[in-house]
Protein backbone atom coordinates (compact mmCIF):
# COMPACT_ATOMS: atom_id res chain seq x y z
CA UNK A 1 0.00 0.00 0.00
CA UNK A 2 1.82 3.15 -0.66
CA UNK A 3 1.54 6.56 1.40
CA UNK A 4 -1.42 8.16 -1.06
CA UNK A 5 -3.74 5.03 -0.15
CA UNK A 6 -2.92 5.01 3.48
CA UNK A 7 -3.80 8.51 4.37
CA UNK A 8 -6.99 8.02 2.63
CA UNK A 9 -7.90 4.79 4.87
CA UNK A 10 -6.70 6.69 7.64
CA UNK A 11 -9.06 9.59 6.75
CA UNK A 12 -11.49 7.11 6.39
CA UNK A 13 -11.21 5.65 9.30
CA UNK A 14 -11.14 8.83 11.56
CA UNK A 15 -14.01 10.50 10.01
CA UNK A 16 -16.48 7.08 9.76
CA UNK A 17 -15.22 6.07 12.86
CA UNK A 18 -14.18 2.98 11.88
CA UNK A 19 -11.12 0.77 13.00
CA UNK A 20 -8.45 0.91 9.99
CA UNK A 21 -7.95 -2.82 10.47
CA UNK A 22 -11.11 -2.94 8.52
CA UNK A 23 -10.49 -1.23 5.86
CA UNK A 24 -9.70 -2.52 2.75
CA UNK A 25 -8.60 -1.30 -0.53
CA UNK A 26 -11.99 -2.89 -2.27
CA UNK A 27 -14.12 -2.41 1.14
CA UNK A 28 -17.56 -1.05 -0.32
CA UNK A 29 -18.76 1.86 2.12
CA UNK A 30 -21.78 1.06 2.78
CA UNK A 31 -20.27 -2.71 4.14
CA UNK A 32 -18.20 -0.19 6.63
CA UNK A 33 -21.32 1.51 7.67
CA UNK A 34 -21.07 4.30 5.76
CA UNK A 35 -23.86 6.54 4.42
CA UNK A 36 -24.20 9.33 1.64
CA UNK A 37 -23.57 11.97 4.20
CA UNK A 38 -20.71 10.45 6.19
CA UNK A 39 -19.01 9.39 2.62
CA UNK A 40 -19.68 13.72 2.09
CA UNK A 41 -17.98 14.03 4.76
CA UNK A 42 -14.99 11.87 4.24
CA UNK A 43 -14.84 13.59 0.57
CA UNK A 44 -14.54 16.69 2.00
CA UNK A 45 -11.81 15.95 4.38
CA UNK A 46 -10.21 14.53 1.56
CA UNK A 47 -10.31 17.94 -0.29
CA UNK A 48 -9.60 20.00 2.71
CA UNK A 49 -6.16 18.21 3.48
CA UNK A 50 -4.95 17.40 -0.16
CA UNK A 51 -6.45 21.42 -1.78
CA UNK A 52 -8.51 19.89 -4.29
CA UNK A 53 -12.24 20.05 -5.35
CA UNK A 54 -14.57 16.88 -6.48
CA UNK A 55 -17.59 17.36 -8.60
CA UNK A 56 -20.47 16.29 -7.23
CA UNK A 57 -20.84 14.10 -10.76
CA UNK A 58 -17.97 12.28 -9.35
CA UNK A 59 -19.29 11.81 -6.23
CA UNK A 60 -22.23 9.76 -7.13
CA UNK A 61 -20.13 6.79 -8.71
CA UNK A 62 -17.77 6.71 -5.58
CA UNK A 63 -19.09 3.65 -3.39
CA UNK A 64 -15.56 1.84 -2.72
CA UNK A 65 -12.35 2.70 -1.14
CA UNK A 66 -10.34 2.24 -3.97
CA UNK A 67 -12.97 4.48 -6.18
CA UNK A 68 -11.76 7.21 -3.88
CA UNK A 69 -8.33 6.78 -3.94
CA UNK A 70 -9.03 6.76 -7.53
CA UNK A 71 -10.73 9.81 -7.58
CA UNK A 72 -8.15 11.64 -5.04
CA UNK A 73 -5.21 10.68 -6.81
CA UNK A 74 -6.86 11.92 -10.38
CA UNK A 75 -7.40 15.25 -8.95
CA UNK A 76 -4.01 15.18 -7.54
CA UNK A 77 -2.26 14.48 -11.06
CA UNK A 78 -4.34 17.36 -12.89
CA UNK A 79 -3.51 19.63 -10.00
CA UNK A 80 0.54 18.26 -10.84
CA UNK A 81 0.55 17.18 -7.52
CA UNK A 82 3.49 14.70 -7.00
CA UNK A 83 1.64 11.32 -5.58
Amino acid sequence: MNKLEQEIIDTIAEEGEIDKSEIKLDSNLYDLGIDSLSSLEILVALEEKYDIRISQNRLKNVNSVREIIRVVSSQLKKKGTEI
